[in-house]
């Protein structure tokens, strides 16, 4: 078997080049695409004022939408001090599974890093990781968005559990595209369905489309008649009248936006872990990921809440496998009901 800088070597030469090593970096950025280029500007900034005090850090943000990453294998470490400073990401990667999770999140290696003051919507959902490792300074939400026209006489859905009713054979769009899926929505489901949730919610599918696209393809000709997408595409998209927004009564699924910060590389980077908990928010388009200490966009209303899966399923499963088995198996039956 290889070596892991040997994997991480092979990795790179078959896509991006002119990758850093991660045990250089202050910090690893994974963003979410519609606000990359945002955060990497207000991060610019960052790394000017830690020059200006002649304590240069070093940080990368891979730019790309490529299915190659050089950090894959990362999680495969075992020396803590080849692990960037600061690891950021969104959903349940590579940086939550059981083998990296043992290895330096259990033992303490992390400590969170919290806003002076969490927002209401966030400490009623639970947000916080009780463990203080995890730090979820945001959350891509997915909502509802309805044809009323394409529904005709058939209500539009209130809750999750109404998208498994069979009278919305055909008809749901869910968002996922390559390896992308809305792996919070996946996962909710499973947790108060199981397997036979699952299994509904895919029999009812029309098929599966990337986000971006979700949000300028309201009333399609070929599309069903509910989309299962990020708020940040449901809100930002001009939308005909026929369309419909809908935030569950339940509360939105919420897929983590976290980084995981090294106790003992502080107070030296602070600086970049106040952009996280506190700059994040001041991004205008940033705030439709519900950023943990605000500000919350201006069409969110106070009814709205979050139905987060929970840190005990978290702990207690080795949730990336588990993520990769039902976004696999929802595949594999959505493509059986055409």
């Amino acid at each position: 078997m290889k070596t892991l800088d040997k994997l991480m070597a092979s990795v790179i030469e078959s896509g991006q080049q002119d990758t850093p090593d991660p045990a250089d970096l202050d910090l690893l950025l994974y963003s979410p695409c519609p606000v990359k280029l945002a955060v990497k500007e207000r991060l610019d900034a960052v790394i000017k004022a830690y020059e200006e005090e002649n304590d240069p850090i070093k940080i990368h943000i891979p730019m790309g939408c490529t299915s190659v990453d050089p950090f894959d294998p990362l999680h495969y470490e075992s020396d803590p001090d080849k692990l960037p400073s600061i690891i950021a990401s969104i959903g349940f990667g590579d940086f939550f599974r059981k083998g990296f999770s043992d290895k330096f999140v259990k033992t303490g290696l992390f400590e969170a890093v919290l806003p002076e003051k969490v927002t209401p919507l966030h400490e009623k959902a639970g947000i916080v990781d009780p463990k203080g490792h995890y730090t979820v300074y945001a959350l891509t939400p997915y909502i509802f968005m309805v044809d009323k026209q394409r529904l005709g006489d058939t209500p539009p859905p209130e809750k999750w559990a109404d998208l498994l009713d069979p009278k919305y054979r055909g008809q749901i769009n869910m968002c996922g595209d390559g390896d992308d899926m809305a792996d919070a929505v996946l996962m909710l489901i499973y947790k108060d369905f199981g397997m036979e949730g699952i299994k509904k919610l895919a029999a009812n599918a029309n098929g599966l489309m990337h986000s971006s696209r979700m949000g300028k393809s309201g009333g399609a000709e070929k599309g069903g008649g509910i989309y299962i997408l990020p708020y940040f595409f449901a809100e930002t998209s001009k939308q005909p009248e026929y369309m419909e927004v809908i935030w569950p009564k339940d509360g939105t699924a919420a897929s983590p936006i976290y980084f995981l910060a090294k106790k003992d590389a502080r107070p030296r980077i602070d600086k970049i872990l106040e952009f996280f908990i506190k700059g994040f928010g001041e991004i205008p388009s940033a705030q439709w990921f519900l950023p943990l200490g605000g500000p919350l966009p201006p069409t969110h209303a106070p009814e709205n809440t979050i139905k987060w899966v929970g840190w005990d399923f978290i702990y207690d499963n080795d949730i990336t496998v588990l993520r990769d088995e039902l976004n696999g198996t929802f595949r594999k039956l959505v493509k059986e009901t055409f």
